[in-house]
């Protein structure tokens, strides 16, 4: 119907937007991966230090329910930076899926526990210092400061007049430690916003239940491989392109494919939700907006404007 080829459009464009691009660990370098992991673990040790004496990096990540999640993922990671060097083809998005899917169902058979345990690792970290948030936060502001605030103060100045650069400008002026960001959440975040908050996140952990046990990840890879392989043709060939020969090729591939209904079913709770957030929060929203845009320079709302109205545009062309 048309209907599910409008859903199914804007689905292929949230997965152009978010999917996870590399290949598994066939064929990694050995070094390479040992590399990505010491220098997780340097990191982790660096910052966790004292704080967590109990926290292992090797037992709690590379072990158990962790172990293929983080090895897999370290080499997604390796091999997209030398598959990926510009846009990515439609050609090589489709070649790709059967590795997305494999860590989608990877994802599905181990997150939960990988999360669990991570979560008893840190629960140690709690009973064995009763400040270890707090230590924590301060350890992050002090690694900040140490270590990265010139670099991004610099960038910021830098990059003056552009989008990036007020947004930056503006954070900074904002937010200067963790106690000035704690007082900003303290005064907007609502009793009535964490309570929505709260519930979302149980709505998201329903729904992936719900794709990994009606098999949504297969089913979903599926119609990706078979849409890029579609889209990938004449001028067009580039995935961040969806007007033109792009969106009539895409009207083609829906004349006689439809999406998942399990991607239908999330779709349409995604608009429920966008509905509800628009309904409470729009006006906050709104002036949330209009002070951000009140801070920028007329070079930055420009871009800003030039940005939405390339977005707006390629939308309506899978819309």
């Amino acid at each position: 119907s048309g209907i599910n080829a409008e859903y199914g459009r804007a689905f292929v464009l949230v997965a152009l937007l978010g999917i996870a691009y590399g290949n598994l660990c066939s064929g990694v370098n050995k070094e390479s991966l040992k590399g990505v992991l010491g220098a997780a673990k340097a990191g982790a040790s660096y910052f966790l230090g004292d704080l967590c004496p109990s926290f292992d990096f090797e037992s709690v990540l590379l072990s158990g329910e962790c172990r293929a999640l983080v090895r897999q993922g370290a080499c997604y990671g390796i091999r997209a930076s030398t598959y990926y060097t510009d846009v990515p083809t439609y050609a090589q998005l489709a070649a790709d899926v059967p590795n997305f899917a494999a860590l989608g169902n990877l994802a599905c058979k181990k997150a939960a526990g990988c999360f669990d345990q991570l979560r008893a690792a840190f629960d140690g970290c709690v009973a064995g210092n009763a400040n270890f948030v707090r230590d924590a936060v301060a350890r992050a502001e002090f690694l900040y400061n140490q270590d990265l605030a010139s670099i991004v103060n610099d960038f910021a100045d830098q990059n003056s007049g552009s989008l990036v650069g007020d947004l930056l400008g503006m954070a900074l002026n904002q937010f200067s430690s963790a106690q000035d960001i704690e007082e900003f959440l303290n005064m907007h975040i609502t009793e009535g916003i964490s309570a929505d908050a709260a519930a979302a996140a149980e709505e998201a952990l329903a729904i992936a239940r719900e794709w990994c046990a009606s098999g949504c990840t297969d089913k979903s890879a599926k119609f990706l491989a078979g849409i890029f392989s579609h889209m990938q043709g004449g001028s067009c060939s580039l995935a961040n392109e969806f007007c033109g020969e792009c969106a009539d090729r895409a009207d083609s591939w829906f004349t006689n494919n439809q999406l998942p209904c399990c991607v239908e079913s999330v779709i349409q709770k995604g608009i429920e939700a966008y509905d509800y957030v628009l309904e409470n929060y729009g006006e906050a929203i709104s002036d949330a907006a209009a002070a951000v845009e009140a801070g920028l320079s007329e070079t930055a709302i420009a871009e800003a404007q030039a940005i939405g109205a390339r977005l707006e545009n390629e939308f309506n062309c899978v819309a």
